[in-house]
This record gives structure tokens, sequence and C-alpha cells, in this order.
């Protein structure tokens, strides 16, 4: 574990393992003699990813001139990467140890971070948008992470995703020695993702990168940024909340044309409520 987590009052000792599947499909990616077959052979050991990468494939989402019917056809035809990261998705739902309102909340917002990021992405040009996916699922890991380890959390973690509340660092550090910020990058460092992965767990709500940062890392966290505002926008939550980008730090920080950003947004709203079954099932 880096410096710069060695001081958080978090047992960094207990950070989760990566998903078997996902783990496992990394391994496979990373291998220079990797085959569709192998990598179908990887995901298809977990029916229910299985069935969950086969069922966004073939959504409006990715565009596919054909039905995918099968996991080596989904490799092929999506890509090494584009599997890669709806694997992980889907293993997200398996990191929980138990799985009711909350755990729910959690993985919905999630995945319409994932999407919202990988559609803004490619849409404003800022980063690339498998990363940009990556990176969006991720965002909210520590939370959780806390709802795992931590008996008081979830009252907690449940209030502030509902009511919107995105001042929650000093509650959190009070509460539990650390902000779920810090200690989402902290698993992202564990699981020997990307250091720039990591970046944008740590600075997901205030996008408050060094000025000597990476420009690439600065752009993928402020599409996250922007993302991170659609899962109470498109109402996962109680009640569907405004979207404000005027005050976005993201919007301020990389000087976005608001209206733009706007109008991508609707666009992705309409593709995913045509496809909203399939994406949070």
């Amino acid at each position: 574990m880096s410096a710069r987590f060695q001081d958080i009052n978090f047992d960094l000792d207990k950070l989760p393992t990566m998903p078997l599947v996902a783990a496992q499909m990394m391994e496979l990616i990373n291998s220079p003699e990797t085959s569709a077959a192998a990598l179908a052979k990887v995901v298809s050991k977990d029916p229910a990813v299985s069935a969950r990468v086969l069922k966004i494939a073939n959504s409006s989402f990715y565009s596919m001139s054909r039905q995918v019917t099968s996991l080596s056809t989904a490799v092929v035809i999506l890509g090494e990467r584009t599997l890669k990261n709806l694997v992980l998705a889907a293993s997200m739902r398996g990191m929980n140890q138990s799985f009711g309102r909350i755990e729910q909340l959690l993985w919905e917002d999630s995945m319409v971070c994932a999407l919202g990021s990988r559609y803004l992405a490619r849409k404003l040009g800022l980063a690339d948008p498998e990363e940009a996916f990556m990176a969006g699922l991720f965002r909210h890991i520590g939370l959780v992470v806390l709802n795992n380890q931590e008996n008081k959390a979830a009252d907690f973690i449940l209030q502030s995703m509902e009511s919107g509340n995105q001042s929650m660092a000093a509650q959190e550090q009070e509460m539990f020695g650390a902000t779920h910020a810090e200690i989402g990058a902290a698993v992202l460092e564990h699981w020997k993702l990307s250091e720039v992965l990591s970046l944008v767990a740590l600075h997901h709500s205030d996008v408050a990168l060094d000025d000597e940062a990476d420009s690439s890392a600065v752009n993928l966290t402020g599409v996250v940024n922007i993302a991170g505002q659609l899962p109470g926008y498109f109402g996962i939550f109680k009640q569907p909340r405004e979207l404000n980008l005027e005050n976005l730090p993201s919007v301020k920080r990389l000087d976005l044309d608001q209206e733009r950003v706007e109008e991508i947004i609707e666009e992705f709203h309409s593709i995913f409520e045509e496809n909203r079954s399939d994406f949070l099932s």
C-alpha cells in the first residue's frame, strides 16, 4: 500500500479481493496468447455474470448489427476490453455479503455512472470510453466496502444516497476513520489497477487534482464527476433529482459547454430508459 493511504484510520488489511471471475478475466486479457474461447470459458463459470454480459451486449447501447447469442461471439463483436468491463460490472454484485435495498442501490448507482461515463467520454472526446466505463464503475467502490465491513454504515449510506447529500466526507471521517473516496482509491490500488483509476476514485466528487496532474487524468475524473449526477437524475433513488451542471467542479475545471453536455445526457437518458431492465437486472 502506498504512503498516501498509510495515515487513514481504516483497517486496510481487510480490503476485499477482486471477484474471482473478474480476476481471472484480467489475467487472461493480459496474456498475449488469450483466445475468445478461453475468455468465454472463464465468464461461463458464473451463469449470472454470463447472463448480464449478454443482456447488455444486446442492448441498443452497444448498437450491435446482429443478436449476440454466445459469449464467444460477444468477445469477437465487443472486443476484449469491453467484455472485461462488462464482466467487472457484472461481478460487482457478487462482492456483497448480502443483497437488499442498499446493495441494489449501490449496484444501480455504479452501473448508471459507468455507462454514462462511457457515453460522455465518447461524445465529448475527453477520455477513452472503456477506461471511463471502469472509472465510473469504481467511483463508489469505497461505499461498497464500507457497507460490507462497517455495521453502522448501511443507514448512513442509504440516507446520504437517497438525500443527494454530497458533503459526506467530514461525517465519514468521523464515523469510519476515512472517506469512501480514500477507501475506494486504496481498494483499486490493492487490486493493482491503474493509478489513474485510483485517482479518479479519490477525486470523483471534487476533481481536485493538482495543477501538475496529467490532463488525461483530469479529463477522466471530470467525465466521472458529471456521470455521477446521472443516477439521481434518472430516478435511481426515491425521487428524480434536477440536473445541476452549473456548479459542478468538472464543468468549471474542463471549461465545458453546459448546453452540449446537457444534450449528450438527454441522448443517453433515452438509451438508458429503452434498456433500463437489461442494464440493471
